[in-house]
């Protein structure tokens, strides 16, 4: 099959699938079902189709699109095994005294929960429904490295970093160098926080971390009704109107299947861009809303002329630094004062963002050390629940429930994409404020700049549009950032 007429099918075959995807995150399906998908578009996923793709792997365009193949034929392959994973979750039932919940609004109640008793419960139950699937999820992985060596690469590790282009072990290597030197920051920040919150530091668990970071804070300063205004009034200082983007819809209804955290779906790049979200207010509920923010100015900036394999693949860590990039905003002192009229001491909530950034980098510095592990030992993918929680629980410092030890998992290590975008996430604020100041964001100049970025769609990888905005990618500017090293 020619480039032209594979690319057309790949951008069809996505465009149907992630309608789907959008259906089923929202809460609007009970289920993914990609199965008829696959099928409609049949001829993008046999074996020899994805083989000749990886002999033409001469050229960057060829890189990505035997990157999407492969990855595409593994999803095939596995799409009975990963929708019985995700039927298992939605008929899943939560009960917490007395209460009975979907699997979907116990996660979103969880990490809202005040009451410390009641959230501790409601981790346990979940922790419960977790360990029930994780039989599903053991079949699928083991069935996913079969496929794998089917392809004749020597196993998933080996087949992924191939694709990707860089190495996943001198990533964790960087990473976990990170992780150690970041430790005692970390904790330092953590024990204080958790002190404010009256939680006592030896009995501190995940579920309270996790309530510590991820839950509703400065609901006041950040209430759900001026999340919308918010967004609108950074892009118009960029030189952007919300409103007058009808590519970008947004989904901000309640409902009782809709997935926890918010997403941004690209169905159709740059013509039609979702933002499904449940917003509650509060801190992190803006940097959440954000990050998918970031992700659908990206794509919806991206060059309609450009290549399909250019604006629908390549190196996700792009946009990922993209939607870090507006996420990390939500905690620019001038951006709180200046966006919504912050008026009080703002030392109290950037210190708990600094925690948040920490926390959230050292987790995926571990997720990304544990799937290299897993993934070497996926005859027998049990036999890593301990090593799971050994990993995460030094990341987070509290202990990590080894129960979670599949759920906590993505394919093709994109932990990997996440932690190369906060990189160039910090190297990309070091090039905004240097050409336009530390208040760069009310600088439509600088939006011109980001524009001529995003509208090279995901062309360059993160490593060469590092370069091109003059660094290089590692972790030396996230530490200038989150650690204060010169």
């Amino acid at each position: 099959m020619r480039v032209q007429e594979y690319s057309l099918l790949a951008e069809q075959y996505l465009r149907h699938l992630r309608r789907a995807e959008y259906a089923y995150i929202a809460g609007l399906s009970d289920a993914l079902p990609a199965e008829p998908i696959f099928d409609q578009f049949s001829s993008l996923f046999t074996r020899a189709v994805v083989l000749d793709r990886l002999r033409h792997r001469r050229d960057r365009e060829g890189r990505y699109l035997a990157e999407f193949a492969v990855h595409s034929y593994l999803e095939r392959n596995l799409a009975p095994a990963t929708e019985a994973i995700a039927s298992a979750e939605h008929a899943c039932r939560v009960e917490c005294r007395g209460d009975t919940l979907t699997f979907w609004e116990a996660r979103r109640q969880f990490i809202g929960e005040a009451s410390r008793s009641r959230r501790l419960s409601l981790a346990q139950a979940l922790t419960a429904c977790i360990a029930s699937h994780n039989s599903l999820r053991a079949e699928r992985l083991v069935r996913q490295h079969a496929l794998a060596r089917e392809l004749a690469f020597p196993g998933y590790r080996e087949l992924c970093e191939e694709l990707c282009g860089y190495s996943l072990r001198a990533l964790s290597d960087e990473t976990m160098a990170f992780l150690e030197d970041s430790q005692a920051t970390y904790e330092s920040l953590l024990a204080r926080r958790l002190e404010a919150a009256g939680i006592p530091r030896h009995q501190a668990t995940n579920a309270d971390v996790q309530w510590l970071v991820l839950g509703p804070r400065h609901e006041q300063l950040m209430s759900r009704e001026a999340l919308l205004p918010a967004a609108e009034k950074t892009l118009a200082a960029l030189g952007v109107s919300l409103a007058g983007q009808r590519a970008i819809h947004l989904d901000l209804e309640q409902r009782p299947h809709k997935h926890d955290r918010p997403h941004c779906i690209p169905v159709s790049v740059p013509d039609e861009i979702r933002i499904v979200a449940s917003p509650r207010g509060g801190c992190v509920d803006f940097l959440s809303f954000f990050h998918e923010l970031g992700h659908a100015q990206h794509a919806a900036h991206t060059h309609p002329r450009l290549p399909c394999a250019y604006r629908l693949m390549g190196d996700d860590a792009v946009s990922e630094a993209f939607a870090f990039l507006f996420q990390a905003l939500v905690l620019e002192e001038q951006w709180l004062r200046e966006v919504i009229g912050a008026q009080q001491e703002l030392s109290d909530l950037l210190e708990a963002g600094r925690l948040l950034d920490l926390w959230y980098v050292r987790r995926y510095a571990g997720k990304l050390a544990y799937e290299l592990e897993l993934h070497a030992a996926a005859s027998d993918p049990t036999a890593l629940a301990s090593r799971y929680s050994q990993l995460l629980s030094k990341a987070v410092a509290v202990p990590v429930p080894p129960e979670h030890y599949l759920f906590d998992l993505d394919d093709a290590f994109y932990s990997s994409r996440y932690l190369r975008g906060w990189m160039l996430e910090a190297a990309l604020r070091e090039g905004l404020r240097q050409r336009f100041g530390p208040v760069w964001f009310n600088r439509v100049e600088a939006g011109e700049w980001l524009r001529s970025l995003w509208a090279r769609g995901k062309e360059l990888d993160a490593q060469e549009l590092a370069g091109e905005v003059g660094s290089i990618l590692d972790t030396a500017p996230l530490r200038r950032r989150l650690l204060g090293e010169a």
